[in-house]
């Protein structure tokens, strides 16, 4: 069984192969929201570009980009990812709540 290490969190559980990443995640007592976002999200359906982790290992273990995430991260690094998209397919090392800091001027 698939393994998903949460770096912030420093905790580490095991899913099912094809599992949703963001439900796992809400599953386990991960926050995948950041501030208002914890209510004011799509629950899942890859509409509000919210649920954004950024995968440090394991992108082979994920299916592909969807359409949804293709139009919320376009111009993003390809380990970024909607975490209501993906189906984990093996193991995982992620950091929740990604938010790049606001560059200095």
């Amino acid at each position: 069984m698939p393994k998903i290490e949460f770096l912030l969190e420093e905790r580490k559980i095991e899913v099912g192969k094809y599992a949703n990443l963001r439900k796992a995640a809400l599953k386990a007592g991960i926050d995948v929201y950041v501030g208002v976002d914890r209510l004011a999200n799509c629950h899942g359906l890859g509409q509000c570009g919210t649920c954004t982790m950024q995968i440090v290992e394991g992108m082979e273990n994920l299916t592909p980009r969807t359409e949804a995430e293709k139009k919320h991260l376009a111009g993003k690094p390809d380990n970024w990812r909607l975490s209501c998209q993906c189906e984990v397919l093996g193991d995982l090392c992620i950091i929740t709540n990604y938010k790049p800091k606001p560059r200095r001027q």
